[in-house]
Order: structure tokens, then sequence, then C-alpha cells
């Protein structure tokens, strides 16, 4: 039996009556709500986990009805439009995968046109697994066989390869770098797999200089997956470009050169400050921190989802005035600075005597701004050698700060780190679980 396999019960009691309706209808809000949290600009990991959870569990009880549950799934989809819709395919392409049902290449093929999202979520997520390290990865494979005839379908199941890690199809995505229709597609797969190679290195470099906006795209996503695949050359043409994605392209360069990509994103336009807080987030300079705490302190509300991700990440908490609703601006400022001067002062950066007083000026709170400009934070402390890559941060900062902290993870560990914010929060929790004791292993 599969670690996956439900096993054949024999004689089992009738189910309570309306269970299965109810079960089904809980696992398509769970579902909506799933899809809501990855498009909330406030949405983070803790967020995901919640609906998450839900449908694992809702999926394995759905699984032992077998046919029943499929029959129910296939009338709702019938009976409901738009969003409801949406998600009584995507727990139908669930349920196919959970229960290893032969007609799941039938069923990917029939609804991923117009659910294209539904489809490569589920077929992403699941089977549930029995065990934090099993997995199985046969539909997979599947679909990949089955679908050589069908562009679209093919590019799916070749996309889903590179995010399930199926080495199994290693060598047949490798014959595709040399399809111009699916050669991006097969590189990014590779990527991911950690089989970046000269080829996947010239498709990257040439989807960069080009003016294709997909391509653009793809070539960041490997970027983001294994930054070994980025020349120097290649990252400074992406953010001069300013191409899709290029943000991906900032966080290797923070980690790589982290003072002269703060210093470049000081000089960005008021435009791109969300680009601008998450360079201050990751590379942590005093000096980019009172610049973030003196915007917060000035505006009227609450801070932004991206601020708070600087607070998290460089101080290590987000104060509760700044976050409150209707917000008090002097409680926040006072907030704010208490804050700052606490690190400061732990860490024994020299601060002003009246710097409890002054404005958010640098040369007000720090008594040696000159001396103190290569000092960089992390949760609440300064950096010494290398950057504590993660943290009980990554748990709830945004998930495109969260993909930055990923990319960091790869850049820093000098591997494949292929974790995206929006993958399944089991997997995702797993990986930083695995990573966290990585870093514990480091000599020190």
């Amino acid at each position: 039996m599969t670690s996956t396999e439900i096993p054949r019960i024999g004689h089992r009691l009738p189910p309570l009556a309306g269970l299965l309706d109810d079960t089904l209808d809980q696992a398509l809000r769970a579902r909506q709500r799933r899809v809501m949290m990855e498009n909330s600009a406030s949405g983070n990991l803790g967020a995901l986990r919640v609906p998450d959870r839900a449908l694992d569990r809702l999926l394995q009880t759905a699984a032992l009805y077998g046919t029943d549950a499929a029959r129910q799934l296939d009338a709702a989809i019938d009976s409901n439009t738009s969003d409801r819709k949406a998600a009584a395919v995507f727990f139908r392409i669930a349920l196919a995968v959970q229960m290893h049902d032969p007609d799941f290449c039938n069923l990917a093929a029939r609804f991923s046109g117009e659910f294209a999202k539904a489809v490569h979520d589920a077929s992403w997520f699941y089977p549930v697994p029995v065990g934090p390290f099993s997995d199985n990865v046969e539909h997979i494979v599947s679909l990949f066989k089955v679908s050589a005839d069908a562009s679209e379908l093919h590019k799916l199941a070749v996309e889903l390869a590179g995010r399930r890690d199926v080495k199994a199809l290693g060598d047949d995505i490798s014959r595709l770098l040399d399809n111009d229709n699916l050669s991006k597609h097969a590189a990014l797969a590779l990527a991911r797999m950690g089989h970046g190679s000269d080829a996947v290195r010239s498709i990257i470099r040439e989807a960069v200089e080009s003016d294709d906006t997909h391509g653009h795209k793809t070539a960041i996503d490997m970027l983001s997956a294994d930054p070994r695949l980025a020349s120097d050359a290649v990252l400074s043409l992406a953010i001069t470009k300013d191409i899709e994605g290029s943000e991906i392209a900032w966080a290797i360069s923070a980690y790589r050169e982290p003072r002269r990509t703060f210093l470049h994103a000081m000089t960005l336009a008021p435009s791109r400050e969300s680009l601008v807080l998450r360079v201050v987030a990751v590379t942590g300079y005093i000096e980019g921190i009172i610049r973030a705490c003196a915007t917060m302190s000035g505006a009227e509300g609450p801070i932004s989802p991206e601020q708070a991700d600087v607070l998290e990440i460089t101080l290590g908490e987000v104060p509760e005035e700044a976050r409150r609703v209707p917000n008090d601006r002097n409680a926040k400022t006072k907030a704010l600075r208490e804050i700052v001067l606490r690190v400061c002062r732990e860490s024994h950066v020299a601060v002003c005597n009246d710097a409890d007083l002054g404005g958010w000026n640098i040369d007000e709170i720090l008594s040696n701004p000159e001396q103190t400009s290569e000092i960089r934070f992390r949760n609440g402390l300064p950096v010494k050698g290398e950057v504590p890559v993660l943290g009980k941060a990554v748990l709830e900062v945004t998930h495109a700060t969260r993909q930055w902290f990923y990319t960091e993870r790869a850049a820093s560990g000098q591997h494949v780190f292929a974790l995206s914010p929006f993958d399944v929060a089991r997997r995702q929790e797993l990986a930083l679980m695995v990573s966290e004791f990585a870093d514990e292993m480091r000599p020190k």
C-alpha cells in the first residue's frame, strides 16, 4: 500500500445523514478563504495555515466516501458559478489525486482551460501525506506521460514536476530544452529540481535580455529557486530594465552586496516604496530603519503590512500602537521610538542623550552615525557574520516578503530552495523546520 493510499474497508456503518454534504460545503468555503488569503496584502503563512489544515482534514474525510463524494462534487460543479464553482473544481481534482482516481488526467484536461488555477493548486498541494516526509507524485508522472500531445497540459505537468521535485522525470524534461514551445518551462522545472546547467543559464540570460514579459517572469522564477544561476551581469540588467518580477533580483543583490543595494534603493522614487521597504528589511541597516520609522510616524492611520514587515524582521516586534485602528499618531510615534532606542542600547549602539525627544534624523538619534553605518539588525539583534536568514519572523511577514526570505535562504546556503509562499502551508512549515535544523547544525 502506497503512503497515501486509503485502506479498503469491507464493512462500515452508514454515514450520518448530511455529514457528506456538510463536509463538502466546509471544503468549498475553506478553498474560497484560502484564495482570499493568497490575495490579501496582509496575508501571511499563519493565515494560510488555517484553511490549509481544514482542507487536508476535509479531503481525507471526503475520500472515505469515495464515488459518493465525487458524484456530489460533479453536481456542485454543474450547479454553481464563479468562485464557488472554481472551489468545487479544486476539491474535485484534489479528491481524484487523494484517491488515486484513474480519471485524474481526464479531469485535469477537462478543467485546466477555464479553471487553470484550481487544477494547478489541487495537483500541486495533494495528496495529503501520511507522514511529514512521505510523498506521492504518481499523478504528476501520469499527467506528464499522457499529455505529450497536449501543449498546455504538458506545460502544467512540467511545472508540477519542478514544484514537487519529481526526479523520475528529470531526464525527460531535460530533453525538452530543445523544444521551442517548452524550453523555458523545462528550464524552470530543472532549476527548481537543482539541475541548473549551462543551457539553463543561457535561457535565463536570453530571457532577461529580451522584451518578452512572460520570459522575464520565468527567468526570475529560476533565479529565485537557485540564485547560483544568476550572474552579476544578469542581476544588474534585470534591475536596470525593471523587468517583471525584478524584485527577486533585488533580493539576491541584497544578499550578495547589502550595502551597495541598500544605497541604490535609497535613491528610488516614492512610487517604489514597497521595494525600498523590503530592501531595508533584509539589509537591516539602522539608517534605513530610522527612515522607515520616520515615514510611519509622520503618517496618519496604522502602518502598512510592508512597514510591519520591516519592524518584525529588523527590530523583532511590531508595537500594538502602530497597528491599532483608530490610530493615535502620538502613541504610535512614542512606541516606535522606544523600540528603536531599546534595540540600539541593548546592542551597544550609542544614542544621543536627548534621542527620546528629538526628531527622526539619524544624527538626532545616533551619537556616531558614521561609525554605525555598517551595523545591520535582524530579529532585534546586530548581525554578526552570516545573516540569520530564517526565524519566527518568516511566519508573520507578508507573502511577498516571505519570498524574499526564501530567496535569501537559497543564496546563503548556495543550494536550491524552490519554495513558494503560496505552496500548501504544511509543506512550507516542513521546509522551514528542516532549514532551521540545518542552521543549528552549522559550525558557529
